[in-house]
């Protein structure tokens, strides 16, 4: 049996979010039994079942892959995580895709730096290739260019192609249209934009794909997708699946009648690397009034609201090369590291800008669902600094983390933050190169005033100022900060700044 307090310390969870899994039926209520001796002048203490860490682990899973709360525990009825460890453990329970799954559970996050693809060098008896970011093929087998079942059958030279490029000769009766669609569905839940995906390719050809991208999607997004290809032209119903890794994706295709043994490459475990010192852009985006929300919602529309929230922004950060830190429910973490060709602090601010905007359109949409006139924000705080970073938890499941005063100060920075306010260190600001701090737009409001007079521009304040009249903890009070008010892109195009 286990407390509360225990689920809280091994999960990371936080006591607000195991209540609300209580009351949205996701966790089974506690059974509450007189205190033990370890357990102090506690009254009483409420005790869960022991499989109550794996359910919360898989209820996390599950809503990083932007399941609702409706579908969690649904699953979750008829698949008790209980019965099923293997995924934690490495043995893979039964599954209508059994490589497949095994590596979906190896991997758990495509970011995790524990996870390595191994890609065999004989055949896999399927048709499979990987794809990187930008879709372009970086590895297929021999399958590929020699099995019918494969859209690229017969077909030399197609490394370092476009797959785009490629699908949009196949003939539609061999699929083609529901296999283009499908890589298209995978490509926006790996955050890709269209303007990436296709800039290189012939404007007409460039035109037909910016139209199906367009369409709306179906099904759900995950760390594995498939789809049915139907028979026609000779060949058999099909099914393609596709597994998201760090290095890309990976795409493969069967009959179905032979789907329990598609051969996919899985990643091979080594143990989790030592931490190590880096320069880092800490982003933490905080939910406004989030006990005031569920207040106002259903158990069932505030997990949808979060999950919401946690795909929108996801798609932004991983756009903007950010990688995903611990998860709390209302508050996300996404760490900016150096990148070649492109600048981590710059990142940093270009997607807390675009997540506000993305929020916004959210908000909208709920306004008009709900009727109300209530603005939904996350409230954003950054800093950078040099600090360790490693991963927290099992190989292969770890979630990043990043130790240190950066991480602190963003916090800190989240929480004294309204009305969805990006507040920024002068450090961070003052690391940009003059091209790039010229294009932001920054300053901190006229503290005698309030947030609708114009704000002081180009200046900072401390952190404590800003924060009055709410109290700040004095190891942060005197740092430095201001509020990104607008950014101009790096592409050369400005839009017009708000007042």
């Amino acid at each position: 049996m286990l407390t509360s307090k225990e689920i809280i310390e091994r999960t990371g969870i936080s006591r607000a979010t195991l209540n609300n899994y209580i009351a949205s039926g996701l966790v089974p209520r506690p059974q509450v039994l007189p205190p033990g001796p370890e357990h102090g002048a506690a009254p009483r203490i409420g005790f869960f079942p022991d499989d109550t860490i794996a359910r919360v682990e898989e209820i996390q899973r599950l809503k990083s892959q932007g399941w609702s709360i409706a579908r969690i525990a649904e699953h979750l009825s008829a698949h008790p995580p209980a019965a099923a460890p293997a995924q934690r453990s490495g043995t893979v329970p039964p599954a209508p895709v059994t490589p497949v799954a095994a590596a979906v559970a190896a991997s758990t996050r495509g970011d995790a730096p524990s996870v390595v693809l191994s890609l065999p060098a004989g055949p896999l008896g399927h048709p499979a290739y990987l794809v990187n970011d930008a879709f372009r093929i970086t590895w297929s087998n021999d399958e590929t260019r020699s099995d019918a079942r494969s859209p690229l059958a017969q077909r030399a030279g197609v490394q370092g192609t476009s797959i785009f490029s490629q699908l949009l000769s196949v003939d539609p009766a061999k699929g083609g249209d529901a296999i283009l669609r499908f890589h298209l569905r995978v490509a926006q839940a790996r955050g890709a934009t269209a303007g990436a995906l296709f800039r290189d390719l012939p404007p007409d050809e460039a035109s037909r794909l910016h139209r199906l991208y367009d369409e709306p999607s179906r099904g759900d997004a995950g760390l594995l997708m498939q789809a049915a290809i139907p028979a026609g032209n000779g060949l058999p119903a099909r099914t393609v699946y596709a597994v998201q890794f760090r290095e890309g994706v990976l795409f493969a295709y069967a009959a179905q009648d032979e789907s329990g043994s598609v051969a996919v490459p899985v990643p091979a475990q080594r143990p989790v690397a030592a931490p190590v010192i880096t320069p880092v852009s800490v982003l933490v985006s905080t939910l406004e009034d989030a006990s005031g929300l569920w207040v106002k919602l259903t158990a069932q529309e505030y997990f949808e609201l979060l999950n919401e929230i946690w795909a929108e922004l996801d798609r932004v950060f991983r756009k903007h090369k950010g990688r995903a830190g611990p998860q709390g429910g209302e508050v996300l973490v996404c760490y900016f590291l150096p990148q070649e060709g492109g600048s981590h602090l710059w990142n940093a601010l270009a997607a807390a800008q675009q997540a506000r905007e993305a929020m916004r359109h959210l908000s909208q949409r709920w306004q008009a669902r709900k009727g109300w006139e209530l603005e939904l924000a996350m409230n954003v705080g950054i800093d950078e600094g040099q600090e360790w970073m490693g991963v927290v938890g099992a190989t292969g499941e770890g979630a990043l983390r990043v130790v240190g005063d950066t991480a602190d100060h963003a916090e800190q920075l989240s929480r004294v933050s309204r009305e969805g306010a990006i507040l920024v260190t002068r450090s961070l600001l003052g690391k940009l190169p003059a091209d790039q701090r010229q294009r932001v737009r920054f300053g901190v409001p006229r503290l005698e005033g309030t947030r609708s007079e114009t704000p002081l521009l180009s200046t900072f304040a401390r952190l404590a100022d800003i924060a009055a009249p709410q109290a700040v903890p004095a190891r942060v009070a005197g740092l430095a900060a201001a509020e990104l008010i607008d950014l101009q892109p790096l592409n050369g195009t400005t839009r017009p700044q708000e007042g």
